[in-house]
């Protein structure tokens, strides 16, 4: 009868063991957080591959992101090179619009 009533009271004393959830069913705050935290990066990767041209969908996270910064500084040098270019031009429209200044 002693040992009938350690043994009750260990399972008193003892931590509850917590039921397990089914999977991709995740109860524990931070998990569902790291859900919800990878669920907006991967949106925003698609948007980001919806952006530039020529990304396929399989392109791992890094690879795009890679794929993201040549695109756009490849876009910068393009922008320097025409901005380059519109400075040196000497157009009759643009000697125009310095000589006849619209108020």
């Amino acid at each position: 009868m002693a040992a009938v009533e350690k043994f009750l009271q260990f399972q008193q004393d003892a931590i509850p063991c917590k039921i397990r959830a089914k999977r991709g069913c995740a109860t524990h705050p931070r998990s569902i957080a790291e859900r919800m935290r990878r669920t907006r990066i991967s949106e925003r990767m698609r948007k980001l591959q919806e952006l530039f041209p020529n990304m396929d969908k399989q392109t791992n996270t890094a690879d795009m992101l890679d794929l993201a910064v040549e695109y756009i500084k490849d876009l910068q040098k393009k922008v320097k090179m025409l901005t380059d270019i519109q400075a040196k031009c000497k157009c009759s429209s643009k000697q125009n619009q310095s000589s006849n200044p619209t108020v």
